[in-house]
């Protein structure tokens, strides 16, 4: 998760209509009412998800105090934001569609989703069994690369099995049940 992604988890637990608006990537309006409670840059993610871990209460009443004035301008991001997430879904959804329709190939991308797997598996056996063969100074490497493979393997997996894989069936059966209706 990005540092945006992070900073929204912990104002959400104290201000969670004030975490919705944060702009990810960017932090947005939300990051800057944030920023001028703590009194730093409201573009340093990091300096302020270090702030509010350590904040005392005084400043998540203030926090609330600016979530209850901007209130209906923070709710109205908060649904921005996430039409925007949901607009980014469809469009893949809709890509998916058109490929299919065209008689298009997805195999650039069963590749990569491929290689991704393979080499997971590959990384974790060679972990596993191998760490002693891991030379010492290039450890830290392996471990950074065991995670961002986790991660994209995360991804592969929701992509093919998950939510996706789902409404692409649930669409399936929804057009065949449809056909005899007519």
């Amino acid at each position: 998760m990005d540092v945006w992604g992070t900073l929204k988890e912990v104002v959400a637990k104290g201000a969670p209509i004030l975490a919705n608006a944060i702009v990810p990537g960017s932090g947005g309006i939300a990051s800057t009412l944030i920023g001028n409670v703590l009194g730093i840059d409201p573009n340093d993610p990091e300096k302020m998800i270090s702030e509010l871990k350590k904040a005392n209460p005084e400043v998540w009443v203030k926090l609330k105090e600016v979530q209850m004035q901007h209130e209906a301008k923070l709710i109205e991001l908060g649904i921005e934001n996430d039409k925007m997430y949901l607009d980014d879904i469809k469009n893949a959804r809709e890509r998916e569609i058109e490929i299919a329709k065209s008689g298009g190939s997805n195999t650039p991308m069963y590749i990569l989703a491929s290689l991704i797997v393979v080499g997971f598996f590959i990384l974790m056996c060679i972990l596993i069994f191998k760490t002693t063969a891991i030379p010492e100074g290039t450890k830290e490497i392996a471990y950074i690369l065991v995670g961002t493979l986790s991660a994209n393997f995360g991804q592969v997996c929701q992509y093919f099995f998950g939510s996706s894989k789902g409404s692409n069936d649930k669409n399936k059966f929804l057009s065949s049940n449809m056909s005899f209706k007519k």
